[in-house]
């Protein structure tokens, strides 16, 4: 395999690493002038510090505002694309800006800017690939009753299933090595923040997490929380798809297995009237059905492990390529004078 090198424009002190927030972001005109203004220019560690607002199609004054309180870039969507795209391509022109380090805030002003030296200093210690500013869920203030022990009933869910620690599983408040955000690939159309990290989980990354004072919203009310039965709906839907992508097999294995144990049970059932001078026919219908099930969900499995097969192979080229791409914009990026601050999508 041919390695890269990895490069990035001269920055205001060559040799460390560039840190760039992505902040998306939809009618937020009365904060995310206090959130661009909030985010320090000069962290320990770090040679440069770039911000890029990602205006998801909004109808108020955000754009400006957001360029008048220096934001340095801003990807605008002619439309509302949702909070998915806004990551995504958020994430993707600051990995073409050169970023080594990717922060993901809000622009709502529940997440406070002056904590991300703290959210970064795992990654610039090599400690972690991801970091979560995890919430301190007993608090009022992070939401309401309801939402804030789904949350840890979400968070203890994946703690049990997928091996990481993480005590607030849909934080939207993290910070992104370059090396992950090549590796992640977000492809569902509600919300990021379970899916990345089950593929971080998948993928082997390093996560870790710091404790983020929560802050509550100062305007209106959460776009994506709003309904609380619909964003459970939605994140435990995507959970669960993800879950499967992940380890076919394995869960398909599983349920074949007890598919298999109940057909065996249902034929010492049979078996035992049969003794007994009974016929007991809906015993032995029982036992071949959920035989032909197991054998069913056995098969499924297989296909489905196949197909994760095939999917690694795709991701592992995407990741290659994603990679070429990044660098050749950085590449460009850093021999091209500054042009315009706003491009659209």
């Amino acid at each position: 395999m041919i390695e890269l090198p990895h490069w990035s424009p001269a920055s205001e002190a060559p040799g460390l690493p560039k840190l760039v927030a992505v902040i998306p972001a939809l009618n937020e005109e009365a904060t995310i002038g206090g959130v661009i203004a909030a985010v320090p220019r000069r962290i320990l560690g770090i040679g440069e510090v770039e911000v890029i607002v990602v205006d998801d199609g909004s109808t108020d004054a955000t754009r400006d505002v957001a360029l008048a309180a220096g934001a340095d870039r801003i990807v605008a969507h002619r439309r509302n694309r949702g909070l998915v795209a806004s990551f995504n391509h958020g994430v993707a022109f600051a990995l073409a800006r050169a970023a080594d380090v990717v922060v993901h805030l809000d622009a709502d002003g529940q997440h406070d800017p002056s904590f991300i030296p703290e959210l970064v200093g795992p990654i610039l210690a090599g400690e972690a690939d991801l970091v979560v500013g995890v919430r301190p869920l007993a608090d009022p203030i992070s939401g309401s009753f309801v939402r804030r022990h789904l949350n840890r009933l979400a968070s203890w869910l994946f703690r049990r299933t997928f091996r990481m620690q993480v005590r607030d599983v849909t934080s939207g408040y993290r910070a992104f090595s370059r090396e992950a955000l090549l590796q992640l690939n977000v492809i569902t159309d509600y919300t990021y923040t379970l899916e990345s990290l089950i593929q971080a989980a998948r993928k082997r990354l390093s996560v870790a997490e710091v404790s983020i004072p929560a802050r509550r919203r100062a305007v209106g009310e959460s776009r994506v929380t709003h309904s609380v039965r619909r964003y459970v709906n939605a994140t435990g839907g995507q959970a669960l798809r993800s879950a499967l992508h992940s380890a076919p097999l394995a869960v398909f294995g599983r349920a074949a297995l007890l598919m298999l144990l109940i057909a065996a049970g249902c034929t010492v059932w049979f078996l035992a009237g049969y003794a007994n001078g009974g016929m007991h026919l809906p015993a032995l219908l029982a036992s071949v059905l959920a035989f032909v099930l197991s054998a069913s969900l056995f098969i499924s499995g297989l296909i489905a492990d196949g197909i994760n097969s095939n999917r690694r192979l795709l991701e592992d080229a995407l990741y290659r390529i994603k990679r070429i791409e990044a660098e050749r914009e950085a590449f460009v990026s850093g021999l091209t004078p500054a042009g315009e601050r706003i491009y659209l999508q």
